[in-house]
Order: C-alpha cells, then sequence, then structure tokens
C-alpha cells in the first residue's frame, strides 16, 4: 500500500542536512535518479521517496547524489547540532522544511519571516502560513498568499497597456481602472501618442505582452499557492513557457529576433550576467544603443523568467514601459536601487538580531553597543523583531532552527545577505558583523 503523499519519512532515515517525503506513489523496480534540487528513490517496499538538502542551495548530481564534500564549516556545525537533538516531532520537522523553501528575493518579506520566528518559539507552524519562496515548500502546512490580489493588478496591467495600444484616452482608461490612476498616469506621459510610436517599440509592446500573457492567459501566479499545485495549470507552464521564453521558434525569440533586426542591435540575450550578454553590449559605442539593449534584454527575461514572486515584480514591469518610451530603463522619478537597500538593510537587521540572540547577549545591550556606531541605517527594528519573536526560553531546538534561518537570510544566493556585499564591507569595516556565533563555534 502506498504511502500518503508528503507523508514525512521516518526521521531515522535521514541524515542531518537532509529531508524526505514519500509521493505517494509506488515504483516495481528500484529508482534512484535527480530531479534537479531533489532526488527521487524507492524504499525497499517500492515507494518513492523525495529528499532535498535543508540548506539551500545544495543540489544532487545527475546520478542523485549528495557532494557532502562541498560542505564548509558552518554547514558542518548546523548539522552537528541537529545531530546532538535526537528524534525530531513532525512539527519541528516541517518547520525546518518552510525555513528551507524561505527565499530572499520573495515578495513575502518581511512577514515570511517574522512568521517563521514565531513559529520557532511555538515549536510548530500555523495550519495555514505564508508561501514564503520556490524551493521545497508547502511540505506539512497548507500555504497562503503574501500578496492579495496580484493576479488581479497583473490582469489590469495588461488591460491598461492594450487600451493604449488602442487607442482609447487617458482619462477613459483610469475610469475603468481606477485603482491603477499613478500607474496609467505615468505610462502615457511617458508613452505619448501612440499614433507616434516606431515600429521597434511596438514590437517591443508586443514582447511585453507577450510575457504577461504568461500569467493572463494560464491564470497563473508564483505569488499563490493554489495556482502552484492546480495540475491543469501546471501542465501549461512548461509548452508556453518554452513559447515565450526558451523555444528558437516560439513567440518570444522570435519577436526577440525581429526587434533587434530592426533596431540594429545584437542578439538580445535574457541573461544579464552571462558573458555573452556583456560581449554583446560591449560592442555598441552608442550609449543610446547601449540603453535600447539593456532594455530589450530585460522585457526578454521576463521576471526572472516568470517569477512574479519576485520582490521587484511591478517596478520590472513600469520600468520596461518606460524603457519602451524613452529608450532606457531607469526612471528618474524613482530612486534606484531601492528595493535592493531596503531588502539589505532588512536582512542585516534580522541577521544580526539572530547572530546576538545566539550569542546569548541582551537585547538592551545589543541596542546601546549599536548606538555609538554609525551603520547608515538603523537595524534596530528587525532586531526587536528577533528578539520579541524568540524571546527569553532557549533550549537546543530553538537555537538549531534559529541558527537555520540565520544561515537562509545570510547564505542564500538567491537574495540572502550574501549578495549585498557592499553592505556587508560597510558594517565591517565599523565592526559590526553577523558571524560572530559562527566564528566563535568554528574557529575553535
Amino acid at each position: 500500500m502506498a504511502k500518503t503523499k508528503d507523508e514525512l519519512v521516518p526521521y531515522d532515515q535521514v541524515s542531518p542536512g537532509f529531508e524526505a517525503v514519500y509521493t505517494g506513489e509506488t515504483s516495481a523496480t528500484p529508482v534512484q535518479e535527480s530531479q534537479g534540487v531533489s532526488t527521487l528513490y524507492s524504499d525497499e517496499n517500492g515507494n518513492l521517496i523525495s529528499k532535498w538538502c535543508t540548506l539551500p542551495w545544495f543540489f544532487p548530481d545527475q546520478e542523485g547524489q549528495w557532494k557532502e564534500s562541498e560542505w564548509d564549516d558552518t554547514v558542518k556545525h548546523l548539522h552537528a547540532m541537529q545531530s546532538k537533538l535526537g528524534p525530531l516531532t513532525n512539527n519541528i520537522r516541517q518547520l525546518r522544511c518552510h525555513i528551507t523553501s524561505l527565499i530572499p528575493c520573495d515578495s513575502g518579506l518581511p512577514v515570511t519571516v517574522d512568521e517563521v520566528l514565531f513559529a520557532i518559539t511555538r515549536g510548530k507552524l500555523e495550519h495555514s502560513s505564508f508561501k514564503n519562496g520556490c524551493l521545497c515548500s508547502g511540505m506539512g502546512c497548507q500555504l497562503k498568499t503574501s500578496q492579495p490580489e496580484q493576479l488581479e493588478s497583473i490582469r489590469t496591467i495588461h488591460s491598461v497597456l492594450n487600451a493604449y495600444l488602442a487607442g482609447e484616452p487617458e482619462q477613459a482608461v483610469v475610469e475603468t481602472h481606477p485603482e491603477a490612476k499613478g500607474f496609467i498616469n505615468r505610462s502615457y506621459q511617458w508613452l505619448g501618442a501612440v499614433s507616434d510610436l516606431s515600429k521597434v517599440q511596438r514590437k517591443m509592446f508586443e514582447r511585453v505582452l507577450v510575457t504577461l500573457s504568461f500569467f493572463t492567459k494560464l491564470n497563473y501566479s508564483g505569488t499563490d499557492p493554489q495556482a502552484c499545485s492546480d495540475e491543469s495549470v501546471l501542465q501549461n507552464l512548461e509548452p508556453m513557457g518554452q513559447d515565450v521564453f526558451y523555444d528558437e521558434n516560439g513567440r518570444g525569440l522570435l519577436l526577440d529576433a525581429e526587434i533587434a533586426k530592426e533596431a540594429g542591435l545584437p542578439k538580445i540575450h535574457p541573461e544579464w550576467e552571462h558573458p555573452a550578454y556583456q560581449e554583446m553590449l560591449a560592442t555598441l559605442k552608442d550609449g543610446k544603443k547601449q540603453e535600447l539593449y539593456k532594455t530589450c534584454c530585460s522585457i526578454a527575461s521576463g521576471i526572472h523568467t516568470a517569477s512574479d514572486c519576485h520582490h521587484n515584480t511591478f517596478r520590472y514591469i513600469e520600468s520596461w514601459i518606460h524603457g519602451i518610451a524613452t529608450g532606457r530603463l531607469s526612471i528618474p522619478t524613482r530612486k534606484a536601487q531601492a528595493e535592493k537597500q531596503r531588502l539589505g538593510y532588512m536582512l542585516f537587521g534580522y541577521a544580526l538580531g539572530l547572530d546576538r540572540w545566539l550569542m546569548h547577549m541582551p537585547l538592551q545591550f545589543v541596542l546601546l553597543d549599536l548606538g555609538h556606531t554609525d551603520l547608515d541605517f538603523e537595524p534596530r527594528n528587525n532586531i526587536l523583531r528577533v528578539y520579541a519573536s524568540l524571546g527569553e526560553v532557549r533550549n537546543p531546538v530553538t537555537e538549531w532552527l534559529a541558527a537555520c534561518l540565520w544561515y537562509n537570510l545570510v547564505h542564500n544566493h538567491m537574495g540572502g545577505l550574501i549578495t549585498h556585499t557592499d553592505l556587508i564591507q560597510q558594517c565591517e569595516k565599523k565592526g559590526v558583523t553577523v558571524s560572530e556565533w559562527i566564528d566563535s563555534k568554528t574557529s575553535a
């Protein structure tokens, strides 16, 4: 008889640093294979099991094996902490899974972090918890969105852009969508008369609408747990994703090629950090063409392909519209890098609070010491959240969970503090680091 889907396997069958659940399926022949972020294997009774590493982002190789040799002293210490805890309850294991699924670039921060902090003290998640990322999420708890009306807002933008292209007057569009008045006013001001759009601009518009249609036609949002688990939606995600982002003969890449040819640009590349993008950008000596190329590549990249759960989703979309109108992404009335700065400061405050709490430093002295250091930002509020949530009662389990959360917020390559190198260096120069606790444990 097959095990229940998402049922945790017995704890003595998983080693520290890993978690595993039954898939609800069986196999008559032995299975051992990689599934990208996890390993699929079968037990002696043929039950299929999905196993993943609880520390992001460690993935199996193509054979489904894990390279534990890549673990540094920090990871080894967290595993050693877990080994000393003995058998863990399902509530604690599910909470640990939820910490793993938390992604710092997700639009739910800071509420998703606060929720985990409170759960650590309670020893369990709420029955309905926020979807906090895209890595093995929703194990053992019902998920809810932290972004109400996300899909409705994307539909509104899709409708507004189509109305503009159809020549509808600005005021008429505002009357139809009064909730988006500011967005509509800015878009119409930047774009001017639709009759004045060039062929390249119209093609760029079409490219944006193809991406937005990915969400509206599928009735899909990465922020919505229901949409992410709807089998009918999931079956259409891959073919439409191929059409929009990957297939050389799909609508997306064909439009990119048409735009590049019409505008006299090199091949449009969706990955900004890829060497090929940098090489093609370097071939453009004209500043305006460079800015136009950046705009076209940004549009082609989508929202990190189709991740509308990203904290910058709507800023990206608005930048595309400004880019179509002016040939450059940056909007003069919007502070550049404001979101990155907000997240960096937030993550530093949480990480500093967790670090000092793990060091058993009283909150009052943490804040007193910080009062003598000008960091150019104020981490106090998030430090207070950590201490107020975790409280004074400590035990090995809560300290391990807090350490796991600290690791994720600091070391997650998808938007974690480690991606804010300038901020880390700035604070280190002033004598403030978020690693005093782990350094004290691994330097001996």
